[in-house]
């Protein structure tokens, strides 16, 4: 490849999409996916959290670089969260290691932001403090926004990253039209990829993903799937599964 500034400024942008969470305007519900793939289960605890104190702050009236201070009572976010207090400084410790590159449309911008650039803990007054940009701020409200139809106590209980990861695509297949059948066939290659996980065969994610999740949608979410997998026959010898098919669930989660 000649090395001419165009091609430079590829290579640089494949860099930084390796290294940092790549963040595209258009497609914001990627925040969600690189925060849970790339940390825990308890990052999007704490970013939903974050996101019921600043819902109802008019954004609007700030520009994106502007920097909010929030802060909160320790007792109540424990509570809320239902996190101990060392899972909440190391997460906000791992939320301010995270970059998020912003990209223009025409690739003529880029902007890097860290997703918590600043923290303060006042135990004396039991006392968080953090900043936010507010551009960042209003990527954590469309988070909760995408996670509306569960309950803020059922998912809190959530203890997967795959299972959290798996709730905004069932919310998108359940919002098909009533034209299309509200269900979606993934293979192996797609599942790793969505998860962000390497098996080699389908039967191995079934078991380490698929299966906990649906266990965990059961008991905590009003909205669940069943699946079936999907089989080739044409080969030789012993069917080979290709791809699994979710299909939505209205459910009645189990209290407890």
């Amino acid at each position: 490849m000649i090395p001419t500034p165009e091609n430079i400024t590829k290579m640089k942008q494949k860099k930084l999409e390796k290294s940092k969470l790549v963040i595209h305007p258009k497609v914001s519900n990627t925040f969600i996916e690189s925060a849970i793939k790339n940390n825990t289960t308890t990052t999007l605890k704490t970013i939903y959290y974050l996101a019921s104190a600043i819902e109802n702050m008019n954004l609007g009236e700030y520009q994106d670089n502007k920097v909010l201070t929030i802060r909160f009572d320790t007792r109540e976010m424990l509570k809320y969260t239902q996190m101990k207090l060392p899972e909440i400084k190391r997460n906000i410790k791992k939320m301010q290691e995270t970059s998020i590159t912003f990209f223009s449309d025409n690739g003529e911008i880029e902007e890097g932001m860290s997703l918590i650039p600043y923290y303060k803990f006042i135990y004396g007054k039991h006392t968080i403090e953090i900043q936010l940009y507010v551009k960042i701020a209003k990527l954590i409200i469309d988070v909760k926004r995408n996670y509306s139809m569960i309950d803020t106590s059922q998912l809190m209980k959530m203890k997967s990253k795959h299972t959290l990861k798996l709730l905004p695509l069932l919310m998108r297949i359940s919002q098909y039209s009533s034209d299309i059948g509200k269900r979606k066939t993934m293979s192996l290659g797609e599942l790793n990829s969505f998860f962000g996980v390497n098996y080699k065969k389908l039967s191995q994610l079934e078991l380490h993903i698929i299966k906990p999740a649906k266990d965990e949608l059961d008991a905590h979410s009003k909205l669940s799937f069943i699946y079936e997998t999907n089989y080739d026959y044409f080969d030789a010898g012993r069917p080979k599964a290709i791809s699994i098919t979710f299909d939505i669930v209205n459910n009645s989660p189990r209290l407890f």
